[in-house]
């Protein structure tokens, strides 16, 4: 069992863990845990810490090429499951938010916490949980279409929100990430917070001529955001 924890100063604090995990090389199975987690391009000094198997995440610049946000902390899995795999994994966080506008939801940021990937160049990956500003989990998957870099895209292929509104207050919440691939290219997900379930998906491979086939499925924990806000 992979356990991560990490710390974001918006503050975002998270523990993360996978049950059953993969984690194209050598792993072209179903192992049982995901080993070699890789940071991102490259971080602020200190912005992510090992401890053990606990990570701590805190704000960084995004040091990556491309892209707007401005702020990204993120360990990436280098090794990626097969198309052909036929498996469920679960992901679970221990989390909690403070930021300055903890009182208001107006000027709060969007983020993201977890996404699967394929090997595109461009578009929302086939799966990337984030919140709204709102405090609500968001679900969103995309179609790339061609190979180029760039944001030739069909937007919200799979898309869904929850109902409970995240507090970033310090309230702890726990976020369970449920996966099946099924083999095919494709793979459901189930979304829970505390428990409760909050949102449904299902990315299917294209069938549209021109559009990008995923390569593979790997997997990022991160905390992604539009903007880099720090905590005094």
């Amino acid at each position: 069992m992979f356990r991560l924890a990490s710390l974001l100063i918006i503050s975002l604090f998270i523990v993360f863990q996978s049950k059953s995990s993969f984690s194209m090389q050598e792993y072209w199975g179903k192992p049982k845990a995901i080993s070699g987690w890789n940071i991102s391009c490259s971080v602020d000094d200190g912005s992510i810490t090992r401890k053990g198997n606990n990570w701590v995440f805190k704000t960084s610049k995004n040091r990556c090429e491309g892209g707007t946000f401005k702020q990204r902390a993120e360990l990436s899995s280098p090794k990626a499951l097969k198309l052909a795999t036929k498996a469920k994994y679960e992901f679970q966080s221990i989390f909690r938010m403070r930021s300055k506008e903890s009182s208001g939801l107006s000027n709060l940021e969007e983020f993201e916490i977890f996404q699967i990937h394929d090997g595109r160049l461009g578009c929302a990956p086939p799966l990337s949980v984030g919140f709204l500003k709102t405090g609500k989990v968001r679900l969103l998957g995309d179609y790339k279409i061609g190979t180029a870099d760039g944001q030739n895209c069909d937007r919200k292929i799979m898309f869904d929100v929850g109902d409970t509104v995240v507090k970033r207050d310090g309230t702890e919440y726990k976020l369970n990430v449920v996966l099946e691939f099924n083999g095919n290219s494709s793979f459901k997900v189930a979304v829970y917070i505390n428990d409760r379930l909050e949102a449904l998906g299902k990315y299917s491979p294209p069938i549209e001529k021109g559009c990008f086939k995923s390569k593979y499925h790997y997997f990022k924990q991160r905390a992604y955001s539009q903007n880099c806000l720090i905590m005094n």
